[in-house]
């Protein structure tokens, strides 16, 4: 297949038609031109916005329930519509009454409303619930203590890639002779990841990981398998202790007050706009073999030191995005015959759908980089050996526990043992938990 015009301008037009795939189904809303939910304890509201100036007194009567994804419906009770000041065309519409879980949209009406001069009659809106603080502020309490985990500390990920080419020959047979026949040949790739943890400790991993391919310039023919002591050390100690000390409370008082909320939510953005998040501290040891089954496995220590950044929200169109990515300052692997000093990173963007009617659940962007410096010869070489793989991710379909979906994966490079060089571009189905994205 070939391509023609402006490569970079094709690449942008298919990542903006992937992240519209991303987007739910809205309504028209008419002379409502937006539509936004804010929960929070004692402050739940929804502002709209109108397409001309509003007469406040005009807003009436008004009703309001919330919707889950399965239909749902829960009565929420309405106060009368407040004039934002300084914005004639706003109204907010305060109410009482949680969302039970699960409900991401708040339906709003309005009896009869005047806007611009013009009395309209049941007006309707769907506000997709924008913030609920009492469950982010939940969740990072949660999740103060932990960091991320990159995409091959995922307790499962499994991508297997299959794929039909004309053999060399096929190719050479067909070229002699106009009545060859092409022969064809099967090949294949995978990449998977098995990460279990120790029962008896949270920091002590045991981990099983392979890279194969069926052809040359495709098959790294790494294994390895061992386990692994990771402790995170979290920065910004004294912030987070305010921030799970506004957090705590008696079991009959509320969650959260509106005052500690408002200190808590900037605080949280101040913790946030810091670039890194904590440190993180690896040791353990690792069997390397030749995943074609031909060469000794090697035994290895293996230790690093890295730094893990601050999870950052991107503006995208159609969706909301993360960004983050992990700096592996060094690292060393030893062995009886083996000596290397290691160094890289791992940036990850991630795009999450705005409804429930997005055919993509999820978009991943991956890019993992390490080079390995042999400081000891290994079949007969020395000097530095990179690592380049990049991951797009797209997925259909999600459990509690599972995502599925298809994976883009370009790698390039020499891994261990073997140091082949690698150099494809592979398309496959991929399978992985979802655990470890806080």
């Amino acid at each position: 297949m070939t391509t023609s015009g402006n490569p970079r301008l094709w690449s942008l037009l298919c990542l903006l038609a992937l992240l519209m795939c991303l987007r739910g189904h809205g309504q028209p809303i008419g002379v409502l031109q937006r539509a936004e939910a804010i929960l929070a304890p004692g402050a739940s509201y929804v502002d709209l916005t109108f397409t001309g100036l509003v007469g406040v007194a005009s807003a009436s009567p008004i009703s309001m329930h919330s919707l889950g994804e399965d239909g749902e419906v829960f009565d929420l009770r309405a106060e009368p519509a407040q004039a934002l000041g300084g914005r004639p065309r706003m109204l907010r519409v305060s109410f009482s009454g949680k969302p039970p879980a699960g409900h991401s949209k708040i339906r709003l009406c309005l009896g009869a409303v005047e806007v611009a001069g013009t009395s309209y009659m049941d007006v309707c809106a769907e506000a997709r619930i924008l913030r609920d603080f009492d469950g982010e502020l939940t969740s990072l309490k949660a999740s103060l203590g932990v960091l991320p985990r990159l995409q091959r500390e995922k307790s499962m990920f499994a991508s297997l890639f299959l794929g039909q080419t004309g053999s060399r020959a096929g190719r050479q047979a067909h070229d002699a002779s106009t009545s060859g026949v092409h022969t064809a040949a099967i090949v294949g790739a995978a990449d998977v990841s098995f990460v279990r943890s120790d029962l008896g400790s949270k920091d002590l991993t045991y981990f099983l990981r392979l890279k194969r391919g069926s052809t040359s310039g495709m098959d790294p023919r790494n294994l390895e398998a061992g386990a692994s002591w990771r402790r995170s050390v979290l920065m910004h100690r004294r912030e987070r202790s305010r921030l799970a000390a506004m957090l705590a409370a008696p079991a009959d008082s509320p969650r959260v007050s509106p005052q500690a909320l408002r200190e808590a939510a900037a605080l949280t953005a101040g913790l946030q706009r810091k670039w890194f998040a904590g440190h993180i501290v690896e040791a353990g040891v690792k069997l390397e073999g030749d995943a074609a089954g031909e060469k000794q496995w090697l035994g290895l220590l293996d230790a690093g030191w890295s730094l893990q950044s601050t999870t950052r929200r991107v503006s995208l169109p159609g969706a909301p995005g993360w960004f983050r990515f992990r700096w592996m300052a060094g690292g060393v692997e030893a062995g009886r015959e083996q000596a290397r000093v290691k160094a890289g990173a791992d940036a990850s963007l991630l795009v999450q759908a705005s409804g429930s009617t997005a055919p993509i659940r999820r978009l991943e962007f991956h890019a993992q980089t390490v080079g390995r410096w042999l400081i000891r010869a290994e079949r007969k070489e020395r000097g530095v050996r990179p690592w380049l793989q990049l991951d797009a991710k797209a997925f259909f379909f999600e459990s509690p526990r599972i995502r599925y979906g298809v994976r883009l994966s370009v790698q390039r490079g020499r891994l261990p043992p073997v140091y082949l060089a690698v150099h494809s571009i592979q398309f496959g189905f991929v399978v992985e938990s979802t655990g470890g994205d806080e």
